[in-house]
């Protein structure tokens, strides 16, 4: 079982209740999520597991702070999701993942995938004028 989805709500964690932390000045930049997920193509879990995953996106699209999260499949194979989403900010992804919604999809979602589910965070990749 795979745990990855919880990093990053536990190094925010972690980050908020040391002491000393660090407040930063700089204003929350948009946040870019691309979740890999390879449903197991037999029996019944592909239609339940594509079934998960359409629920999850709408309810997802609700959350405070999401500004799109988008389904989309693999054309070359009928079992390779990918769900693409944009936050506002690392916190609202943040709230997103601890959400009771997130939290019993991601459950469920586990016995119909048949690899780890590979999620992976995007920020905006902001220049030093003075390296250009």
């Amino acid at each position: 079982m795979s745990f990855s989805w919880f990093r990053a709500p536990l190094a925010a964690l972690v980050l908020a209740i040391a002491p000393g932390s660090l407040v930063s000045a700089e204003p929350a930049s948009p946040v870019t999520v691309v979740t890999h997920f390879d449903v197991i193509p037999n029996g019944n879990n592909l239609t339940l597991g594509q079934a998960l995953l359409e629920q999850f996106v709408l309810d997802s699209r609700s959350d405070p702070g999401v500004i799109s999260f988008t389904l989309i499949t693999w054309a070359p194979t009928t079992n390779h999701f990918q769900v693409l989403e944009v936050f506002d900010s690392l916190d609202a992804f943040n709230r997103h993942v601890t959400a009771a919604h997130t939290i019993a999809f991601r459950t469920a979602m586990q016995a119909y995938v048949g690899s780890p589910i590979d999620e992976r965070l995007y920020t905006q990749n902001k220049r030093d004028d003075d390296h250009r």
